[in-house]
């Protein structure tokens, strides 16, 4: 049973907040609850290879909720026994389990006690400074799996694939575009494994390399400036952290541009590409007439900056 403010409230009597349970929770009974994982953590012992987490857990099944008119304090409760001096005694006192325990559709009053008034519930509507528990999504984490697996099931196949894979040229193109140096003198299946190495550097790898695919335009551009880095007319510094031009015969260098903390050196240069026609026009000389010289006029030296929204 569930109290606000002392006074019984029927859950049955607010449909509404049902169904919000039943979506949250996929119309999927019963649920798990289980320890954050702040509460698990690497076993300080070198012999022990399985994690340190409490024994059990206890909190109070009341819990105080700030609200817009003031504060409310809720309560869940099994059982109300009201002694003779009109004091009400309310069991159990405490949530206790360790570390996995599950719950049915009949428990939908504690459920929505735990998700929606505890303060020790992580995600929770009413989460507070300490978390002791949550609730497992059991379905979102196997629709993410399978989402993953998908998405590897794709990359898979227009690396590798017999049929419908990407051809040689066109691997050896994205590769190219992702400015990896000497993509000419490896073999169709180093490009294969080289590239899926890029692929999965970044979280948004598999997300870039989808739109570099369907993309000839940003490909021949990332081309373009992998062809200049392999002249090396384009360089790097990392220890500055900078994009330099290097000209033939020349002891000096001259600044292009450098990378904002924000993005990788690959990423500065393409938007500087983009957004600067002049440096668009100094590398197109040079990779037409293949004179490292030709495209120097002096640049100045220009600093990314991020744009604030």
């Amino acid at each position: 049973m569930l109290y606000k403010n002392e006074e019984l409230f029927k859950l049955e009597m607010h449909q509404e907040e049902i169904k919000k349970i039943e979506k949250y929770f996929h119309g999927k009974f019963p649920v798990k609850v289980v320890y954050p994982s702040e509460r698990i953590v690497k076993s300080k012992l070198k012999h022990n290879l399985l994690p340190d987490k409490p024994n059990s857990i206890s909190f109070d099944l009341k819990s105080t909720v700030k609200t817009k008119n003031g504060t409310e304090v809720w309560r869940y409760a099994e059982n109300v026994i009201t002694d003779e001096k009109g004091f009400k005694k309310y069991t159990p006192k405490k949530f206790i389990f360790n570390g996995a325990k599950f719950l049915t559709r009949n428990d939908i009053e504690l459920i929505y006690f735990l998700l929606n008034k505890s303060e020790y519930c992580k995600d929770g509507e009413n989460q507070g400074p300490m978390v002791k528990f949550m609730f497992e999504d059991l379905v979102s984490e196997a629709e993410k799996k399978v989402e993953k697996k998908k998405i590897e099931a794709k990359i898979d196949g227009l690396l590798y694939g017999e049929d419908f894979g990407l051809s040689d040229e066109k691997l050896k193109a994205v590769l190219k575009a992702y400015q990896e140096p000497g993509v000419d003198d490896l073999t169709p299946n180093q490009i294969r494994i080289v590239l899926g190495n890029r692929i999965h550097e970044t979280k948004e790898g598999p997300e870039e390399f989808f739109r570099m695919v369907n993309s000839e335009e940003e490909i021949k551009t990332r081309v373009s400036i992998t062809k200049a880095m392999d002249m090396g007319v384009l360089r790097h510094d990392a220890l500055k952290n900078i994009w330099f031009w290097q000209a033939t015969g020349e002891k000096g260098t001259t600044q292009i541009c450098k990378v904002p903390p924000s993005k990788s050196a690959s990423e500065a240069l393409y938007d500087y590409y983009l957004g600067n026609q002049e440096f668009r026009d100094d590398l197109q000389a040079v990779l037409l007439t293949k004179n490292p010289n030709a495209g120097k006029k002096g640049k100045k030296e220009e600093v990314l900056e991020e744009k604030e929204e």
